[in-house]
């Protein structure tokens, strides 16, 4: 499989190539920072959304100068119900911005 390489413990670098041409970016710094968060949080953490190009990112409506195109951003999976403390611990993990998208069970992530 492309890009089926551990990274860390709990994450793989296919996880963060970007949805439509399998293409990767990506930050040591955002990749530690997730471990981290992942070991605080106790539970897996599923990326929904990591380095994006160009293109994807237009598709998606993404930012101009979105951070997913420089490998510095993950969107994840969080219930609703859950984010507030997801985003708490994430704070404290570190990472510069955290952004709930509770209508799309969606954190964003980003150093």
């Amino acid at each position: 499989m492309l890009n089926d390489i551990a990274l860390t413990k709990h994450f793989k670098l296919r996880e963060f190539q970007c949805r439509c041409c399998k293409t990767v970016k990506l930050s040591p710094e955002l990749v530690q920072k997730l471990q981290a968060l992942r070991t605080a949080w106790g539970n897996p953490i599923v990326l929904t959304s990591g380095y994006r190009c160009p293109a994807h990112n237009a598709a998606v409506g993404g930012a101009k100068n979105s951070r997913h195109m420089h490998g510095k951003a993950a969107d994840v999976r969080v219930l609703s119900s859950e984010q507030h403390k997801f985003a708490e611990l994430a704070g404290a993990c570190g990472f510069s911005r955290v952004i709930l998208y509770k209508s799309k069970s969606v954190v964003h992530l980003d150093v």
